[in-house]
Protein backbone atom coordinates (compact mmCIF):
# COMPACT_ATOMS: atom_id res chain seq x y z
CA UNK A 1 0.00 0.00 0.00
CA UNK A 2 1.07 3.70 -0.60
CA UNK A 3 1.32 4.60 2.94
CA UNK A 4 3.51 1.57 3.82
CA UNK A 5 5.84 2.50 1.05
CA UNK A 6 6.39 5.96 2.73
CA UNK A 7 6.49 5.07 6.42
CA UNK A 8 8.53 1.49 5.99
CA UNK A 9 11.39 3.20 6.92
CA UNK A 10 11.95 3.04 11.06
CA UNK A 11 12.95 7.03 11.52
CA UNK A 12 9.70 7.71 9.11
CA UNK A 13 7.65 5.73 11.70
CA UNK A 14 9.30 7.21 14.48
CA UNK A 15 8.05 10.89 13.73
CA UNK A 16 4.53 9.93 12.98
CA UNK A 17 2.10 11.41 15.65
CA UNK A 18 1.02 8.73 18.31
CA UNK A 19 -2.67 9.34 17.32
CA UNK A 20 -1.63 8.51 13.91
CA UNK A 21 -0.09 5.28 14.50
CA UNK A 22 -3.18 4.21 16.87
CA UNK A 23 -5.32 4.70 13.76
CA UNK A 24 -3.26 2.50 11.65
CA UNK A 25 -3.05 -0.05 14.39
CA UNK A 26 -6.83 -0.42 14.94
CA UNK A 27 -7.74 -0.08 11.41
CA UNK A 28 -5.37 -3.66 11.03
CA UNK A 29 -7.16 -4.89 14.10
CA UNK A 30 -10.38 -4.59 12.84
CA UNK A 31 -9.62 -6.09 8.93
CA UNK A 32 -8.41 -8.83 11.21
CA UNK A 33 -11.07 -9.16 13.00
CA UNK A 34 -13.01 -8.85 10.29
CA UNK A 35 -11.18 -11.77 8.46
CA UNK A 36 -12.08 -13.89 11.05
CA UNK A 37 -15.34 -13.28 11.00
CA UNK A 38 -16.38 -14.07 7.27
CA UNK A 39 -13.96 -17.00 8.12
CA UNK A 40 -16.33 -18.20 10.68
CA UNK A 41 -19.11 -17.51 8.93
CA UNK A 42 -18.36 -19.80 5.67
CA UNK A 43 -17.21 -22.20 7.99
CA UNK A 44 -20.87 -21.77 9.51
CA UNK A 45 -22.70 -21.82 5.95
CA UNK A 46 -20.39 -24.87 4.71
CA UNK A 47 -21.35 -26.86 7.69
CA UNK A 48 -24.75 -26.49 7.69
CA UNK A 49 -24.97 -26.96 3.93
CA UNK A 50 -22.75 -29.95 4.55
CA UNK A 51 -25.26 -31.57 7.28
CA UNK A 52 -28.70 -30.84 5.46
CA UNK A 53 -27.03 -32.78 2.28
CA UNK A 54 -26.35 -35.68 4.40
CA UNK A 55 -29.29 -35.67 6.07
CA UNK A 56 -31.16 -35.94 2.68
CA UNK A 57 -28.45 -38.70 1.49
CA UNK A 58 -28.96 -40.93 4.30
CA UNK A 59 -32.47 -40.52 4.12
CA UNK A 60 -32.43 -41.74 0.29
CA UNK A 61 -29.84 -44.52 1.49
CA UNK A 62 -32.79 -46.34 3.65
CA UNK A 63 -35.00 -46.18 0.99
CA UNK A 64 -32.51 -47.62 -1.57
CA UNK A 65 -32.36 -50.40 0.56
CA UNK A 66 -35.69 -51.46 0.05
CA UNK A 67 -35.38 -52.21 -3.43
CA UNK A 68 -34.84 -55.45 -4.45
CA UNK A 69 -31.10 -55.39 -5.81
CA UNK A 70 -28.03 -56.99 -4.64
CA UNK A 71 -25.62 -55.86 -2.16
CA UNK A 72 -23.31 -54.43 -4.67
CA UNK A 73 -25.97 -52.32 -6.09
CA UNK A 74 -27.19 -50.96 -3.15
CA UNK A 75 -24.10 -50.03 -1.75
CA UNK A 76 -22.74 -48.89 -5.58
CA UNK A 77 -25.67 -46.39 -5.48
CA UNK A 78 -25.42 -45.25 -1.84
CA UNK A 79 -21.75 -44.23 -3.01
CA UNK A 80 -23.03 -42.49 -5.84
CA UNK A 81 -25.32 -40.35 -3.60
CA UNK A 82 -22.85 -39.58 -1.25
CA UNK A 83 -20.56 -38.28 -3.71
CA UNK A 84 -23.87 -36.09 -5.24
CA UNK A 85 -24.26 -34.65 -1.76
CA UNK A 86 -20.70 -33.54 -1.72
CA UNK A 87 -20.46 -31.98 -4.57
CA UNK A 88 -23.81 -29.91 -3.92
CA UNK A 89 -21.83 -28.92 -0.77
CA UNK A 90 -19.21 -27.65 -2.58
CA UNK A 91 -20.94 -26.00 -5.36
CA UNK A 92 -22.54 -23.91 -2.20
CA UNK A 93 -19.19 -23.01 -1.08
CA UNK A 94 -17.67 -20.63 -3.71
CA UNK A 95 -15.10 -19.44 -1.53
CA UNK A 96 -13.35 -22.99 -1.41
CA UNK A 97 -11.39 -23.57 -4.72
CA UNK A 98 -10.63 -26.63 -5.77
CA UNK A 99 -7.56 -26.88 -7.84
CA UNK A 100 -6.83 -30.34 -9.99
CA UNK A 101 -3.36 -30.61 -12.19
CA UNK A 102 -4.25 -29.95 -15.55
CA UNK A 103 -3.67 -33.55 -16.86
CA UNK A 104 -6.06 -35.10 -13.91
CA UNK A 105 -8.92 -36.45 -16.26
CA UNK A 106 -6.54 -37.67 -18.40
CA UNK A 107 -4.65 -38.89 -15.58
CA UNK A 108 -7.98 -40.93 -14.64
CA UNK A 109 -8.90 -41.87 -18.33
CA UNK A 110 -5.24 -43.86 -18.93
CA UNK A 111 -5.66 -45.78 -15.24
CA UNK A 112 -9.92 -46.82 -16.04
CA UNK A 113 -8.14 -48.04 -19.58
CA UNK A 114 -5.52 -50.07 -18.28
CA UNK A 115 -7.92 -51.27 -15.65
CA UNK A 116 -10.06 -51.89 -18.16
CA UNK A 117 -7.89 -54.51 -20.30
CA UNK A 118 -6.29 -55.82 -17.01
CA UNK A 119 -10.07 -56.87 -16.46
CA UNK A 120 -10.54 -58.61 -19.68
CA UNK A 121 -7.37 -60.56 -19.60
CA UNK A 122 -8.74 -61.79 -16.28
CA UNK A 123 -12.03 -62.91 -17.54
CA UNK A 124 -10.59 -64.72 -20.49
CA UNK A 125 -8.01 -66.63 -18.45
CA UNK A 126 -10.60 -67.06 -16.02
CA UNK A 127 -8.94 -65.30 -12.46
CA UNK A 128 -9.97 -62.47 -10.16
CA UNK A 129 -9.24 -59.19 -12.06
CA UNK A 130 -6.05 -57.39 -10.36
CA UNK A 131 -7.93 -54.44 -8.18
CA UNK A 132 -6.83 -50.96 -8.38
CA UNK A 133 -5.35 -49.42 -4.48
CA UNK A 134 -5.91 -45.63 -4.89
CA UNK A 135 -3.67 -44.62 -2.22
CA UNK A 136 -3.78 -40.82 -0.75
CA UNK A 137 -1.70 -38.05 1.66
CA UNK A 138 -3.82 -37.68 4.53
CA UNK A 139 -3.69 -34.08 6.42
CA UNK A 140 -7.48 -32.87 7.15
CA UNK A 141 -11.06 -34.50 7.40
CA UNK A 142 -11.46 -32.63 3.40
CA UNK A 143 -9.49 -35.10 2.66
CA UNK A 144 -12.35 -37.57 2.45
CA UNK A 145 -14.33 -35.14 1.16
CA UNK A 146 -12.38 -34.19 -2.12
CA UNK A 147 -11.47 -37.43 -3.04
CA UNK A 148 -14.77 -38.55 -2.93
CA UNK A 149 -15.87 -35.39 -4.73
CA UNK A 150 -13.04 -35.78 -7.30
CA UNK A 151 -12.96 -39.82 -8.21
CA UNK A 152 -15.26 -40.55 -11.80
CA UNK A 153 -18.34 -41.81 -10.79
CA UNK A 154 -16.89 -45.36 -12.25
CA UNK A 155 -14.12 -45.42 -9.38
CA UNK A 156 -17.14 -44.12 -6.53
CA UNK A 157 -18.97 -46.88 -7.53
CA UNK A 158 -16.48 -49.70 -6.75
CA UNK A 159 -13.68 -48.02 -4.56
CA UNK A 160 -14.29 -48.93 -0.48
CA UNK A 161 -12.19 -47.80 1.74
CA UNK A 162 -10.89 -48.62 5.82
CA UNK A 163 -12.57 -46.71 8.73
CA UNK A 164 -11.58 -46.55 11.92
CA UNK A 165 -14.54 -48.54 13.86
CA UNK A 166 -15.63 -45.03 16.19
CA UNK A 167 -16.67 -43.38 13.15
CA UNK A 168 -19.19 -46.31 12.63
CA UNK A 169 -21.02 -45.15 15.32
CA UNK A 170 -21.80 -41.32 14.75
CA UNK A 171 -24.75 -40.13 13.78
CA UNK A 172 -25.41 -39.91 10.17
CA UNK A 173 -21.94 -40.97 9.11
CA UNK A 174 -22.64 -44.44 11.08
CA UNK A 175 -25.30 -44.46 8.08
CA UNK A 176 -22.97 -43.48 5.64
CA UNK A 177 -20.46 -45.89 6.64
CA UNK A 178 -22.73 -48.87 7.16
CA UNK A 179 -24.68 -48.00 3.74
CA UNK A 180 -21.51 -48.55 1.66
CA UNK A 181 -20.08 -51.45 2.51
CA UNK A 182 -16.77 -49.63 4.22
CA UNK A 183 -14.67 -51.65 6.34
CA UNK A 184 -14.48 -50.68 9.74
CA UNK A 185 -10.78 -50.60 11.94
CA UNK A 186 -11.21 -51.86 15.35
CA UNK A 187 -7.76 -50.42 16.99
CA UNK A 188 -7.54 -51.89 20.63
CA UNK A 189 -6.69 -47.92 21.88
CA UNK A 190 -8.27 -44.30 20.86
CA UNK A 191 -4.61 -43.14 21.15
CA UNK A 192 -3.39 -41.20 18.08
CA UNK A 193 -0.29 -42.81 16.69
CA UNK A 194 -1.42 -46.39 18.57
CA UNK A 195 -2.24 -48.75 15.35
CA UNK A 196 -2.52 -51.99 17.44
CA UNK A 197 -5.71 -53.78 16.70
CA UNK A 198 -8.39 -56.28 17.56
CA UNK A 199 -7.06 -59.41 15.72
CA UNK A 200 -10.13 -61.62 16.33
CA UNK A 201 -12.37 -58.70 14.66
CA UNK A 202 -10.34 -58.10 12.51
CA UNK A 203 -9.89 -61.25 10.82
CA UNK A 204 -13.57 -61.08 10.01
CA UNK A 205 -13.20 -58.15 8.62
CA UNK A 206 -10.01 -58.95 6.44
CA UNK A 207 -12.35 -61.64 5.08
CA UNK A 208 -14.85 -59.17 3.47
CA UNK A 209 -11.96 -57.63 2.09
CA UNK A 210 -10.97 -60.27 0.10
CA UNK A 211 -14.02 -61.35 -1.10
CA UNK A 212 -14.64 -57.37 -2.22
CA UNK A 213 -11.03 -57.56 -4.16
CA UNK A 214 -11.95 -60.79 -5.42
CA UNK A 215 -15.32 -59.96 -7.05
CA UNK A 216 -13.68 -56.88 -8.85
CA UNK A 217 -13.94 -54.37 -6.23
CA UNK A 218 -10.88 -51.56 -5.19
CA UNK A 219 -9.72 -50.04 -2.82
CA UNK A 220 -8.85 -46.30 -1.76
CA UNK A 221 -7.23 -45.62 1.76
CA UNK A 222 -4.38 -43.85 3.61
CA UNK A 223 -1.22 -45.58 3.88
CA UNK A 224 0.01 -43.10 6.38
CA UNK A 225 -2.35 -44.44 8.99
CA UNK A 226 -3.25 -41.33 9.82
CA UNK A 227 -3.60 -37.80 9.77
CA UNK A 228 -0.05 -35.86 9.15
CA UNK A 229 0.55 -33.07 11.34
CA UNK A 230 3.64 -32.17 9.40
CA UNK A 231 1.95 -31.77 5.72
CA UNK A 232 5.55 -31.52 4.24
CA UNK A 233 7.00 -34.62 5.87
CA UNK A 234 5.28 -38.10 4.61
CA UNK A 235 4.75 -40.68 7.08
CA UNK A 236 6.21 -44.05 6.90
CA UNK A 237 3.26 -46.28 5.02
CA UNK A 238 1.00 -48.59 8.04
CA UNK A 239 2.64 -52.32 6.70
CA UNK A 240 -1.33 -53.84 7.01
CA UNK A 241 -2.42 -51.77 3.55
CA UNK A 242 0.87 -52.45 1.79
CA UNK A 243 0.72 -55.89 2.26
CA UNK A 244 -2.83 -56.44 1.32
CA UNK A 245 -1.61 -54.77 -2.03
CA UNK A 246 1.13 -57.40 -2.71
CA UNK A 247 -1.16 -60.07 -1.79
CA UNK A 248 -3.55 -59.31 -4.40
CA UNK A 249 -0.81 -57.71 -6.51
CA UNK A 250 -2.73 -54.93 -7.01
CA UNK A 251 -1.92 -51.69 -9.56
CA UNK A 252 -1.19 -48.68 -7.57
CA UNK A 253 -1.88 -45.04 -8.25
CA UNK A 254 -1.19 -41.97 -5.77
CA UNK A 255 -3.59 -39.01 -5.01
CA UNK A 256 -2.10 -36.09 -3.84
CA UNK A 257 -3.99 -33.12 -1.92
CA UNK A 258 -1.95 -29.59 -0.38
CA UNK A 259 -3.63 -27.16 1.18
CA UNK A 260 -6.70 -29.14 2.46
CA UNK A 261 -5.66 -28.52 6.20
CA UNK A 262 -6.09 -24.37 5.50
CA UNK A 263 -9.92 -25.29 4.38
CA UNK A 264 -10.72 -27.90 7.11
CA UNK A 265 -8.05 -27.38 9.62
CA UNK A 266 -6.74 -30.63 11.29
CA UNK A 267 -8.39 -30.21 14.95
CA UNK A 268 -11.55 -28.81 13.23
CA UNK A 269 -14.78 -30.54 13.92
CA UNK A 270 -16.11 -29.14 10.72
CA UNK A 271 -14.26 -27.21 7.58
CA UNK A 272 -15.37 -25.03 5.01
CA UNK A 273 -12.78 -21.87 5.59
CA UNK A 274 -11.63 -20.24 3.06
CA UNK A 275 -8.86 -20.89 0.93
CA UNK A 276 -7.63 -22.75 -2.03
CA UNK A 277 -6.44 -26.67 -2.63
CA UNK A 278 -4.45 -28.67 -5.20
CA UNK A 279 -4.91 -32.56 -5.90
CA UNK A 280 -3.43 -34.44 -8.54
CA UNK A 281 -3.56 -38.11 -9.59
CA UNK A 282 0.17 -40.25 -10.72
CA UNK A 283 0.09 -43.99 -11.52
CA UNK A 284 3.00 -46.10 -9.26
CA UNK A 285 2.39 -49.62 -10.22
CA UNK A 286 -0.16 -49.91 -12.74
CA UNK A 287 2.15 -53.28 -13.47
CA UNK A 288 1.12 -54.46 -9.92
CA UNK A 289 2.61 -54.33 -6.57
CA UNK A 290 4.77 -56.99 -6.94
CA UNK A 291 6.78 -55.85 -9.84
CA UNK A 292 7.35 -52.78 -8.53
CA UNK A 293 8.82 -54.61 -5.55
CA UNK A 294 11.27 -56.24 -7.73
CA UNK A 295 12.07 -53.22 -9.46
CA UNK A 296 13.01 -51.05 -6.25
CA UNK A 297 15.24 -54.20 -4.68
CA UNK A 298 17.14 -54.30 -8.29
CA UNK A 299 17.42 -50.24 -7.85
CA UNK A 300 18.54 -50.17 -3.97
CA UNK A 301 21.90 -50.50 -2.92
CA UNK A 302 22.52 -54.08 -1.93
CA UNK A 303 22.22 -53.14 2.00
CA UNK A 304 18.63 -51.82 1.60
CA UNK A 305 17.01 -55.08 -0.57
CA UNK A 306 16.09 -56.65 2.44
Amino acid sequence: PLWLRHTSSPSRISSLPWWYLAGTVAGLCQAAAMGAFLGQFARTCYGVTLAINMLWTTALMNIVYLIPMGRKWHQGMCLVLTQLGWRIALLFAPWVKCQGDDDYVEQWSLVLSLMADYQADAAREGKPPRPLFILANHTSFFDTVLGVVKFPVQVVWRVRTYMSNHLFKLPILSTICKSVGHFPVHFTSGESGKFKVDAEKMEGVEKTVDAHLKAGGWLSFFPEGQMNKEPEKILPFRYGGMKKALEFDAALVMLVFRGNPEVWPLKAQVGGFPGKVRYSLRTVAMDGAKAFVEMARSEANPEERD
